[in-house]
């Protein structure tokens, strides 16, 4: 491109570009540099170009570009001394040189002329002002070549401002873009045995020389320093409390009452959530933390390295998919490249893991409610009485009216409200069961198939029965062998008293209301099981005379309102012979199958008439006895119904407790298992497991008040009760049960389990009663072996499929070890990391272009571009660090024109000191090895 002349008109328009300026005014024939500092000297085959004349008009004339001789770079022997202008007064030091920490210096402008547009006022500074007259007395004025000692203490008068302005270089662009041949031999590889590289070389790299670039500080950073501290103490405490995590997740720890809604110093479920969560996360930014910095630690040494292979952009972007993860979707050029390398395998590891280590923390340490392992335990209840003992239930009846309002019937009458409360509810339980199996599909014929009765234990919870002796249960066996309809069943409970042993506080069992009110525990109680059993036997009218008061001889009867029927006065068991030894009372055809008789030592019951069509009556009055016998009369047959009712304690059972915050609770027994080892007989440990059962005396006694409060005798009366009516209707008219309907001594058996839950409430858990009162007080705790697991906060996971975390917590565990080995025994102190973008920027930005990035200024690096090589080059003499190419190609090196910058004084001034320590840590991690 030529210069075009300078336009006088007024009216013309220029346009000024301003760019640095080629020439610097430390290099002529008279200057010289301190030692091992590059100088200009003229070749002998050149010529050197006089100044540009000067006009009297104050206008310079014009000298092409090309006719401009720029001596080659030299190194001179001679120092280097300062300029020094006449006018000021201050020394050489205060005007020149620059502090070790000086910025960038004064910038050179050059004005390039644009077409023909009018050309502004370049800016006049003071280093211009310098530069413009170092160039005319040294380029320019000298003839000969400099000697070493030339002066510069004084400097012609200072020309006028305007005659300043007239004098600026205007160079066309072609000039600052041509480049100057010869120097692409200059870019070769470094000699391997010296890692310096001289200031020819840096310059032959270089647009201009980087002088401004003075490295103010080392890139080692010691131990001492604040950067090294805090990674550290990150380092400690993302492997002490990741490990913590991962053993936790291991061990999955139970909380106990530590984590609950009790009272005292515990702390609550959701409490316990945040706290976990919070240092999940600071477990994972510690952790991204010390990976990203251990990971410029290896690429920025690799880079230092001069016999690795050189750190890569798609390296350097690894640390960005542990930062944004996200970026491994939208920049995922590099991916394919720095995967595929075990640094690379080993950051995308980090990545997963530094992604998810909050959700693996929350499902697998967080504490949450989780069943725990099946354990032995023995658990304490609180006994008071005796099986069936008659008068602590009453006194355990709950009523405002004490003694001193009713001293008699206070507790009796608060007792048989609660029968037939509970029993009525029993009932219609068990009743609205078989509706829709009435209704619907039909059950099973045989009695361990069938509905089972319920009961209601404090209104929270579900009492759940079990038939038991079932081997005795079948009509048609029995009446194969004695040739009548039998109608035998027998009913167990749970022992209510393993509810009162669980929620006692002297237990410490946690409660759902402990946790929140959503726990849950379930326990296998080996205790005994009270049982009712109910045997009806149909028989004949006259089978009957000898237990009915009227058919006697001389019986004093009278008639009642029903036609034909005859009933004993009312003094009529005056009659009745009283228990002796060897008065057994008549015989009848049922002695055996009731077990009446001298032979059995039980004496069997009288009734006073027959009852009338759907009734019934009672007699609990047999002396000694340990059952009581109800009499029924259906409408759809001739028979009468003879019912036996008495209950015991069986070893054959297991009581079940299942509680939850949620569904409330549930008591079960479970009977005659063979497999079930928690049974009493089994399980229990005590010495009575063989005893055969006996019937309770005293339960007669307790039903006896049961039977009252349902008025189960209405049939004398004739009154025609409702739940006579019910039960007659389900009397058996054939030797086998009903699918569809319930025998009459099942609801009977179901009516009746509320004696059986008074009975057991606060009784013993064994079979004997080994105490000498009847009735304890305060009480005593009594031991019963229990298998139990419960719910607790437990730090696990609670579904199969969570395991998969296991690998996260785990991964990030090693990861944070093997850097905190790094940080303590592996290098000494670290170095600045310059994947750091703040780093990064720095030396991209003062390094020499390359044309291995060509074209990517402004979209990016490509592909090809993201595994071009880099290592990290350092200037002794200029105390420099810069990016080059790994490899020595010459596309590290583009065709530039050789820099002429202002600024050697910094070499002069600052190269002994930093060749002894920047350098000899540049040598050492150059020569060191790159094991990632």
């Amino acid at each position: 491109m030529e210069k075009e002349p300078r336009r006088s008109s007024s009216d013309s328009i220029e346009e000024n570009f301003f760019l640095p300026s080629t020439f610097s005014p430390w290099s002529t024939r008279e200057q010289f540099v301190g030692d091992n500092e590059p100088t200009l000297s003229r070749s002998g085959a050149q010529t050197a170009v006089p100044s540009p004349a000067i006009s009297k008009e104050g206008t310079s004339s014009y000298v092409p570009e090309t006719h401009v001789t720029r001596p080659p770079l030299t190194r001179h022997a001679s120092s280097f001394k300062p300029i020094m202008t006449a006018e000021t007064p201050m020394t050489e030091e205060d005007l020149v040189l620059r502090p070790a920490d000086h910025g960038m210096h004064p910038r050179t402008e050059v004005v390039i002329t644009g077409g023909d547009k009018k050309r502004a006022p370049p800016r006049t500074t003071r280093f211009k002002e310098m530069l413009t007259r170092s160039l005319s007395s040294t380029l320019l004025s000298k003839k000969g070549p400099s000697s070493p000692h030339t002066k510069y203490d004084t400097v012609a008068e200072e020309p006028p401002a305007s005659s300043m302005q007239r004098d600026s270089e205007i160079y066309p662009m072609d000039t600052v873009d041509t480049p100057t041949p010869g120097l692409k031999t200059r870019c070769s590889s470094l000699d391997e045995e010296d890692d310096d590289i001289g200031i020819d070389e840096l310059a032959a790299r270089y647009e201009r020389p980087p002088l401004d670039c003075h490295s103010r500080r080392d890139v080692y950073i010691k131990r001492r320093s604040w950067t090294y501290i805090v990674l550290a103490v990150l380092s400690v405490y993302s492997t002490f409390l990741s490990g913590l995590w991962f053993v936790t997740s291991i061990y999955q720890p139970r909380y106990g009452r530590g984590i609950s809604s009790s009272d005292g110093w515990k702390m609550a479920p959701s409490t316990a959530t945040l706290v976990c969560t919070l240092f999940a996360k600071t477990i994972e930014l510690s952790f991204v933390t010390v990976f990203v910095a251990l990971l410029g630690q290896v690429l920025t040494r690799r880079a230092f390295v001069r016999k690795a292979k050189g750190v890569t952009l798609a390296e350097m972007t690894m640390r960005n998919w542990v930062i944004q993860p996200g970026s491994l979707l939208t920049y995922w050029e590099g991916i394919p490249y720095a995967a595929t390398t075990i640094l690379g395998g080993v950051t995308l590891l980090a990545t997963v893991s530094a992604l998810f280590y909050t959700t693996a923390s929350d499902a697998m340490v967080s504490p949450k409610l989780k069943y725990g392992a099946w354990e032995d335990r023995q658990l304490e209840g609180l006994v008071k009485a005796s099986y069936a003992n008659p008068f602590y239930a009453q006194k355990a009846c709950s009523t405002p009216i004490d003694l001193t309002m009713d001293p008699i019937n206070s507790a009796p009458s608060c007792l048989d409200v609660q029968y037939s409360g509970q029993s009525y509810h029993n009932l219609l339980t068990f009743m609205t069961e078989w509706q829709g199996i009435h209704n619907g599909t039909p059950t099973a014929d045989y009695l361990s198939g069938r509905p089972v009765g319920k009961h209601n234990l404090f209104d929270n919870t579900t009492m759940v029965s079990s038939w038991i002796e079932t081997d005795f249960s079948d009509p048609q066996a029995n009446f194969a062998a004695h040739n009548r309809i039998i109608n035998n069943v027998t009913l167990a409970m749970p022992h209510p008293g393993v509810y009162s042993a669980a929620t006692d506080p002297h237990n410490d069992i946690l409660q759902p209301e402990d946790l929140a009110g959503v726990g849950e525990y379930s326990i296998r109680a080996s205790v005994v099981s009270p049982a009712v059993n109910i045997m009806c036997v149909n028989v004949a009218r006259d089978e009957l005379a000898p237990i009915i008061y009227t058919r006697w001889p001389d019986a004093r009867t009278e008639f009642t309102d029903v036609p034909g029927q005859r009933i004993g006065v009312e003094d009529w068991f005056n009659d009745v012979p009283p228990p002796t030894d060897g008065e057994w009372l008549n015989r009848t055809v049922v002695d055996d199958i009731f077990r009446w008789g001298p032979q059995y030592s039980r004496r069997p019951p009288v009734f006073q008439l027959y009852p009338i069509d759907f009734n019934m009556i009672t007699n609990t009055s047999v002396a000694s006895s340990d059952s009581i016998y109800l009499l029924a009369k259906a409408g759809t047959i001739d028979d009468y119904t003879l019912c036996e009712m008495r209950s015991w304690v069986t070893p054959k059972c297991s009581t079940r407790f299942d509680v939850s915050g949620i569904s409330g609770g549930q008591l079960q027994a479970h009977c005659e298992d063979p497999s079930d080892a928690n049974s009493y007989a089994r399980g229990s440990g005590n010495n009575d497991t063989t005893d055969a059962p006996y019937p309770s005396v005293d339960w007669r006694n307790l039903a006896d008040q049961w039977r009252l409060s349902m008025d189960l005798n209405g049939g004398v009366s004739n009154n025609n009760a409702s739940n006579a009516r019910i039960m007659t209707n389900l009397i058996l008219d054939q030797p086998a049960l009903s699918p569809s309907l319930p025998s009459m001594a099942e609801a009977l058996a179901v009516l009746a389990s509320s004696t059986l839950v008074a009975s057991a409430l606060g009784s013993t858990y064994r079979i004997r009663w080994d105490y000498g009162e009847m009735e304890l007080d305060p009480g005593i705790y009594e031991p019963f072996r229990v298998v139990m697991r419960s719910q607790q906060y437990t730090s696990s996971h609670v579904s199969p499929w969570q395991a998969t975390f296991y690998p996260v917590l785990g991964v990030v565990f090693v990861i944070n070890a093997v850097c905190l080995l790094y940080l303590v025994f592996y290098r000494p102190g670290l170095v600045n990391d310059y994947t750091e973008p703040q780093n990064l920027f720095a030396v991209a930005v003062n390094s020499p272009p390359s044309t291995a990035l060509a074209g990517s200024c402004g979209h990016g690096p490509d592909s090809k571009e993201m595994v071009v090589p880099w290592r990290v080059g350092y200037s002794a003499a200029a105390n420099h660090y810069f990016f080059e190419e790994a490899g020595g190609d010459e596309r590290s090196c583009p065709n530039t024109r050789q820099s002429m910058a202002s600024g050697s004084h910094l070499l002069s001034a600052h190269d002994g000191q930093y060749r002894g320590k920047n350098h000899d840590n540049y040598k050492r991690l150059s020569a060191s090895r790159a094991w990632l």
